[in-house]
């Protein structure tokens, strides 16, 4: 019995090894605008987007800033054309408070698109929205997090992004910058008394809102984080000129009639493996 297991845990391992080289998943990670250019063989693609992130106030008065909000995130599906060029546009994070953060897409804005968090205007207490999955286009989205109001001699920290499966952290108070989910960039803190504001953490995080008291000198927001893009594919096999001893079935997919080798999928059982064709 025990020989008949080490065979079988042994065939499992081979074979595990087999379907790693020649099958996985590729993803391509953007973060400046770029393009996706489509290999061959492949017509379809995994979209995630993260929008830019806002920025916090700036203050020339005396008072605190509010917090910039957090890039939204959006996924989908997508069959695109092999051997074919995509626009790719990642969201950059804010540097203004007159403007929010870029919007992240794929294709077109109305293909798969990520909202980027609002920014605070200068001398503005009030925190800024993160960008909402409302106005993001995707199967799955999630809210950014909104940043905090600056209060209480703290500048209001900024919201995160959204993450793959969670919605952006709300910046919390007393100058804390809003927490990432999985996959999520933080907000950027506020400080006490006096001071800068704190940027935001790619993807997409808001930055922080700065303070500024009647000793000080002027405070600067913290700029928002660039938000990001990631296009994901499964490669299905390696076409091969000629056929091995433990693989001579022709693939469709190569052209001249080669060979193609066959991923084999397994669920974790030596005995319970099954072949993909």
């Amino acid at each position: 019995m025990t020989s008949t297991r080490t065979i079988r845990l042994f065939a499992a391992v081979l074979i595990g090894l087999f379907l790693q080289s020649v099958s996985a998943q590729v993803s391509q990670t953007f973060i400046t605008s770029s393009t996706f250019n489509t290999p061959a063989g492949v017509n379809k693609v995994v979209v995630e987007c993260w929008g830019g992130g806002g920025r916090g106030a700036s203050r020339t008065t005396n008072g605190q800033g509010g917090g910039g909000g957090g890039g939204a995130y959006s996924r989908s599906v997508v069959n695109v054309t092999p051997l074919t060029s995509y626009t790719v546009t990642v969201g950059t994070g804010s540097t203004s408070g007159a403007v929010a953060g870029g919007d992240s897409w794929f294709n077109t804005a109305g293909t798969v698109m990520a909202k980027g968090g609002g920014s605070v205007t200068d001398n503005n207490a009030t925190g800024a929205v993160g960008g909402t999955s409302a106005a993001s286009i995707g199967t799955v989205k999630f809210n950014g997090g909104n940043g905090a109001n600056g209060a209480s001699s703290f500048g209001g920290g900024g919201g995160s992004s959204a993450g793959y499966g969670a919605i952006g952290g709300n910046g919390p108070g007393a100058g804390i910058g809003g927490i990432a989910p999985a996959g999520g960039g933080a907000g950027g803190g506020g400080p006490f008394l006096s001071g800068n504001g704190t940027a935001g953490t790619a993807p997409g995080g808001g930055g922080g809102g700065a303070v500024k008291n009647f000793l000080s000198g002027a405070g600067t927001g913290g700029n928002g984080a660039n938000g990001k893009v990631i296009v994901s594919y499964y490669n299905n096999g390696s076409c091969m000129a000629t056929a091995s001893g433990f693989n001579n079935i022709t693939d469709n997919g190569c052209v001249g009639g080669q060979i193609t080798s066959i991923p084999i999928e397994i669920t974790g059982q030596p005995t319970t493996g099954h072949r993909t064709w």
